[in-house]
């Protein structure tokens, strides 16, 4: 019997075994307790055999019981075959909080686990990673040597992170070739809203000739929304003409800094995005009536563009309030609820699926813009992924010029 294969399981029974210690003691009126079915009472009557068999077998006596309990939580969420439901250790759901409230200890990735196997999404920039090179689509193969094909997505970011100064080796794929890079820590301060001074000069002054103010959303986090708010705000006294939003390579992040931020497109009383539940029940987040952006506005967007972005790009798009230009998008339409659990854990778990004002379900299917531009950045060169980008950029402002001409 392979003992690393049959991990999950093994947590599964223990966590089940917990489950039903905790519910015996919590009645629900009558007497009557969660436990809800004979399967479920034979199920926790074998577990607590498989513990006290741990308990008074195992040639080990000094088993951490929190170890085998975190264990039981990290397999149970594994077994549901769900990429994006994962339980988080203390260490881990601690690290997971400080992420989104947008600082950090690492080396500044945004990753995700993509075919079994994790994947960056996004360098931040910045950071010792983007300064290293790293490029969306890079595979993550190992950590300090240690293979990631059987890790979690907690482990895996939960070994690259650590204290600033501190280093860690990373070996990477990308179009065939293998590599490692070496990267020294720091303290991670994802701005996750950029305006145009990180432009280089020939983007800025093409921008300034038509009149045009240019943001980026790096991720939806904590301070996202306030922080739009702000430059937009500035964008909008500076007299600018257009809007040139760029999602590229955002992988996301808090559904509610999503539907803040296209609150302020969206026309009052409108729908921004449905989200249904497993049992089909809908519930649609609807514009407010605050101020509305009232100039053209073109989203930039690349295959790595997901989740919260996409909400905010279907929310544009099915309104006609902005036109999409890049290459189909990443196609997450699931969320999850975030969950704090006993003992410091947390974990993340899929509670329903989101659909496009118009009704569109987007998950495996992305988003397909109004004018192709670009390709795909999987497996590019850094040479190519700037050419890419640049097309892009091009690409995106001459539809944005087109726009405000014909508001003149």
């Amino acid at each position: 019997m392979n003992a690393a294969r049959n991990r999950p399981l093994i947590a599964l029974l223990l966590l089940a075994l917990v489950a039903g210690a905790f519910v015996a003691g919590y009645g629900y009126g009558q007497g009557r307790t969660v436990a809800g079915s004979d399967a479920d009472s034979q199920g926790f009557a074998l577990l607590r055999d498989v513990l006290h068999q741990i308990r008074a077998t195992y040639i080990r006596r000094d088993v951490d019981t929190n170890a085998l309990f975190h264990g039981a939580a990290r397999g149970m969420l594994e077994a549901l075959g769900d990429p994006y439901s994962r339980f988080m250790d203390p260490s881990g759901y601690k690290e997971f909080r400080e992420s989104l409230s947008g600082v950090f200890s690492g080396v500044g990735i945004l990753i995700e686990l993509q075919n079994g196997g994790p994947v960056v999404v996004q360098p931040i920039p910045d950071t010792p990673a983007e300064r290293a090179g790293m490029r969306p689509g890079d595979r993550i193969l190992a950590v300090d040597g240690r293979k990631t094909d059987r890790m979690s997505l907690e482990e895996v970011v939960s070994r690259i992170r650590g204290p600033a100064g501190t280093k860690v080796t990373l070996t990477l794929s990308r179009a065939g070739r293998t590599f490692s890079l070496t990267l020294t820590r720091a303290r991670i301060v994802n701005v996750t809203v950029r305006e145009e001074g990180f432009l280089e000069e020939a983007d800025r002054a093409q921008l300034r000739a038509a009149g045009a103010a240019y943001l980026r959303i790096v991720s939806f986090d904590e301070p996202t929304a306030r922080d739009f708010a702000a430059a937009l705000d500035a964008v909008l006294r500076s007299g600018a003409r257009g809007l040139l939003l760029d999602l590229r390579t955002n992988g996301g992040g808090l559904l509610d800094a999503a539907v803040a931020i296209a609150d302020r497109f969206v026309p009052a009383g409108e729908s921004i995005v449905h989200t249904v539940d497993r049992d089909g029940r809908r519930r649609t987040e609807r514009a407010t009536g605050g101020p509305k952006v009232a100039i053209p506005v073109v989203l930039l967007v690349n295959e790595f563009t997901a989740s919260a972005s996409e909400i905010v790009t279907g929310a544009l798009r099915d309104h006609e309030v902005a036109r999409v230009v890049g290459v189909r998008t990443f196609g997450k339409g699931v969320i999850q609820r975030i969950l704090s659990l006993p003992g410091g854990t947390g974990a993340t778990l899929t509670s329903g699926r989101y659909l496009t004002p118009d009704g569109h379900d987007i998950h495996g299917k992305g988003i397909a813009p109004d004018v192709n531009a670009g390709a795909r950045l999987e497996g590019r060169s850094d040479a190519e992924i700037r050419r890419i980008d640049a097309a892009q950029f091009a690409a995106a402002l001459t539809v944005l010029k087109q726009q405000i001409a014909q508001r003149r």
